[in-house]
């Protein structure tokens, strides 16, 4: 049985998936979850504890590799990669003679960050879908970087420094090492360059990768996390700003005037509803739990597509088996 209350519980266990309240023990599937509070112990891959290593320093902290089984009680288990973001992975739990796959972010997508998806054919699975709307079947990153370049191009033609707000940890990097490798000086700030550090530990490299400087802004394009009322951001004359963002057409508007932003890029990393739908129909479970802001509408579509999902959108409690 599970339960679903800010986080999914497996009844009979003391372990929970991404957990956002404190629990005894939960399973993080990537640094980029959002806000939690730190349960009292934590599993996840080395890469994300060390990306979260700050919050949960109060956590007594395991660290399981990728497709290494291991037991946790009575419980199987096995941390596969979800081709999201560095560390980034799917637990396979095996109980009562079944197995049950979450899934949390996934990326069918190759990334220049992250290690590709592994998908596994699982009877029981719970989707993470904050996709799972036909708005979010996003363009290829390809093109998107196509489009930023050119805004980048533009601006410094102009006379203008180029400064791009982006999500961190995930988006920010990967957008980083892409623009270093088409050629860009990156003029990073200090909270972003950070985990840039801290990917570059991985293994990952990174080219035109610099600190930010306020007088040293010729000829390069800045990237700064998103958010309002930064004071370095502030100090950068002449800026043109754009944001880098997982979004949908219908929201760019509202997306320019909070930030401040000539322009909307939607660069994602998380698969889109496109995507979501592809994983379901590659894994082929028996039955399809889904979390994450369009769960509902999501299911109905799966429901169509001769799938038995159930969209989990308020505390609640399931018999799987």
């Amino acid at each position: 049985m599970i339960e679903f209350d800010r986080g999914i519980h497996l009844r009979g266990t003391s372990l929970w998936f991404d957990s956002v309240k404190k629990s005894k023990f939960s399973f993080i599937s990537n640094a980029n979850i959002g806000k939690f509070s730190p349960s009292e112990k934590v599993i996840a891959t080395p890469e994300t504890l060390r990306l979260i290593e700050k919050k949960i320093k109060n956590s007594v902290a395991l660290a399981c590799p990728y497709n290494r089984p291991f037991t946790i009680g009575s419980v199987e288990a096995e941390l596969i990669p979800s081709g999201y973001m560095p560390g980034a992975a799917q637990i396979e739990i095996k109980t009562a003679g079944r197995s049950i796959l979450y899934t949390g972010d996934i990326s069918l997508k190759r990334s220049l960050t992250a290690e590709p998806i592994r998908i596994k054919g699982c009877p029981m699975v719970i989707l993470k879908c904050e996709n799972g709307a036909p708005k979010y079947d996003f363009p290829r990153a390809e093109d998107v970087m196509e489009s930023i370049s050119e805004f980048i191009i533009d601006t410094l033609t102009a006379g203008s420094v180029p400064v791009l707000l982006v999500q961190t940890p995930g988006i920010a990097e990967d957008l980083i090492k892409r623009l270093g490798e088409a050629g860009h000086t990156v003029s990073v700030h200090r909270s972003i360059l950070a985990t840039v550090r801290i990917y570059q530990e991985f293994g990952i490299g990174f080219k035109g990768c610099e600190p930010f400087g306020p007088n040293r802004t010729e000829g390069r394009v800045a990237v700064f996390p998103l958010r309002k009322g930064s004071k370095a951001l502030n100090a950068i004359r002449n800026r043109k700003v754009a944001v880098v963002t997982e979004a949908s057409p219908d929201e760019y508007s509202g997306i320019k005037t909070l930030y401040g932003a000539g322009a909307v890029f939607p660069l994602s990393l998380r698969a889109g509803y496109g995507d979501l739908i592809k994983f379901a129909e590659a894994v082929r479970p028996e039955k399809i739990f889904l979390i994450g802001a369009h769960g509902g509408d999501f299911a109905r579509i799966l429901r169509k597509k001769g799938f038995e999902a159930v969209p989990l959108e308020k505390p609640t409690q399931l018999k799987l088996f």
